[in-house]
């Protein structure tokens, strides 16, 4: 005997966990039409319309993202850890349709963009191609109206952080 109750060997929890995960990526390697149509069956124009998703990067990051719009959301973005752009929605099979949700601070989530934000982006943008030599008034609103796009790009937050002024 082992000395373990029945003679039994136990399994851990993170080996029962994991094997699972394992299973899991196997069977949802790609998204499939059968995975999203349920999720559109909530009356969204958009699968991944208030769902919880996972990204993942292959420095080993990885973390659940809300989506607190009816509206698309990047496939990939930089990896706040390596802060290289290899940040990947993944196991889209695990998308959690969440319109309840209350994300826990610190938590980043996906919000519709606004034009003062487009605006900030645009600026930064202009000044890390130009150098510090702003375009004209009109130059720069146009090019946050092109990042901007009607107010359909998603915009990655912090949830709970106020940038200080």
């Amino acid at each position: 005997m082992n000395g373990k109750p029945y003679g039994q060997p136990s399994v851990s929890a993170r080996a029962v966990r994991r094997a699972a995960e394992r299973e899991t990526e196997k069977r949802v390697s790609k998204p499939t039409l059968a995975v999203a149509a349920p999720r559109m069956s909530f009356g969204h124009q958009h699968a991944e319309a208030f769902c919880l998703m996972w990204y993942a990067c292959e420095c080993g990051h990885r973390e659940r993202i809300w989506n607190s719009r009816d509206g698309v959301t990047a496939f990939g973005f930089q990896c706040p850890s390596c802060k290289e752009p290899k940040l990947k929605h993944v196991n889209w099979g695990l998308d959690k349709y969440a319109p309840d949700h209350v994300p826990a601070p610190g938590q980043r989530i996906w919000i519709d963009l606004t034009r003062d934000r487009a605006l900030e982006i645009a600026r930064r943008t202009v000044d890390q191609v130009a150098k510090g030599k702003l375009p004209e008034g009109a130059d720069l609103n146009r090019i946050a109206d092109a990042v901007y796009n009607g107010g359909m790009q998603p915009d990655l937050v912090v949830y709970g952080y106020v940038e200080a002024s």
